[in-house]
């Protein structure tokens, strides 16, 4: 039989199987189509906390394949943002997708002021944080750069968070991140 807990760690690998099938550069379509199913499974073994961590993501996949009316509202047929019940977990995957649509949608500044909560912290890091983060500090950075070039008055603020992102990244790679 299946030990306590087992469900548990699978639906967690097989969300990451899907963001790793996205960060690895698979059709979209075909992405789309692992999620419905993946959901599926997870719905079936009431694994809420994943089931939601990969509907944003889904809901990222149609609106980046313009199935959506949004580019960056996680509002349609995977999600609607403004009924979500966050956890630490699901508000960090909120925080990576909203961060990965501002980036590729031009909308750099809301990318650039998007809130880290301390909750999203522990996921977020770049040394022993998720494999999402990654995705999340490069779309930040590229975001804040953007910014830093559109707004010349805040340019010094915009290149100083990107300076830490860098500073953490090169101090990860010095110290041999096993992330990396």
């Amino acid at each position: 039989g299946m030990r306590t807990g087992d469900k548990d760690f699978a639906m967690w690998c097989l969300f990451f199987n899907i963001v790793t099938l996205y960060m690895g550069g698979k059709p979209l379509k075909f992405i789309e189509e692992q999620c419905q199913a993946s959901i599926s499974q997870m719905d079936e073994l009431k694994e809420e906390e994943q089931a939601s961590c990969l509907r944003m993501f889904w809901q990222l996949f149609f609106n980046l394949m313009g199935s959506s009316n949004s580019t960056i509202e996680l509002c349609g047929e995977a999600i609607n943002e403004q009924e979500v019940v966050f956890t630490d977990a699901s508000h960090a995957a909120f925080v990576v997708v909203k961060i990965i649509a501002s980036s590729l949608s031009g909308r750099y500044e809301l990318g650039a002021h998007l809130n880290i909560e301390k909750g999203d912290k522990q996921y977020l890091m770049i040394k022993g944080g998720i494999n999402p983060a990654f995705m999340f500090w490069f779309h930040r950075s590229l975001c804040l750069y953007a910014m830093a070039r559109k707004n010349k008055k805040k340019r010094r603020h915009y290149m100083a968070q990107a300076k830490l992102i860098r500073k953490e990244f090169t101090k990860s790679l010095k110290n041999k991140n096993p992330n990396v």
